[in-house]
């Protein structure tokens, strides 16, 4: 796998955490599958390749569909996916200009993991971990992320829980993207190449 497509499947690793936080804002529901895959990759420091973090590519098969259709043709009801991508990458810009912060989150994360045997990465425990982390962490920087949605959903602990654990998804997905050399000038200038590798990577998983 070359490094455009690993570069691809960490930028869908972001839409695919911004369009679940977007789902459960406005319904209280996102898809399970991709939700739990993108927890996954939370707690994934030493996979061998990109696509592995997300336990292959079936894991980001929901953020390379998101990831097409918003360099193609957003749907209206979608700008919440939109704002949240883009809010998510230039936070991830600024994390890896502030190592103390990054410490403190891979701590956090550490020491989540140590908990794995008790507790899978998708228990109610791990997720309320995840979203202290995002809070005590990311929660404060510019631009903060300003989530909206159903007040219903949205004040609903569990859902509230659920929306940072996501967003910190997409932070790590984010940083990783920037790791592999991704950068802004490809949003603008290469997102036929995106759109074409997305669909590609799309074909190869179920």
């Amino acid at each position: 796998m070359n490094k455009f497509e690993q570069q691809t499947i960490a930028l869908a690793g972001v839409y695919q955490a911004a369009a679940l936080v977007d789902s459960l804002a406005r319904s209280g529901q996102a898809d399970s599958d991709a939700m739990e895959k993108s927890l996954y990759s939370v707690f994934q420091t030493d996979a061998d390749t990109t696509a592995e973090i997300f336990s292959g590519l079936d894991g980001v098969h929901y953020g390379l569909q998101n990831l097409q259709q918003q360099l193609t043709s957003p749907a209206r009801e979608q700008i919440g996916t939109t704002r949240y991508s883009i809010s998510v990458l230039l936070l991830s810009g600024k994390l890896l200009k502030n190592p103390e912060k990054l410490n403190l989150i891979s701590q956090g994360i550490k020491a989540a993991a140590a908990k794995l045997d008790l507790y899978d990465y998708t228990h109610s425990n791990q997720i309320a971990t995840l979203a202290d982390i995002y809070s005590s962490t990311i929660s404060d920087l510019s631009p903060r992320i300003m989530v909206k949605g159903d007040p219903l959903h949205l004040q609903n602990p569990e859902t509230r829980n659920r929306v940072r654990a996501l967003l910190l998804a997409g932070i790590r997905a984010a940083i990783l993207w920037r790791q592999l050399g991704g950068s802004r000038i490809q949003l603008l200038f290469k997102r036929k190449l995106l759109v074409k590798t997305a669909k590609q990577l799309l074909e190869q998983s179920s």
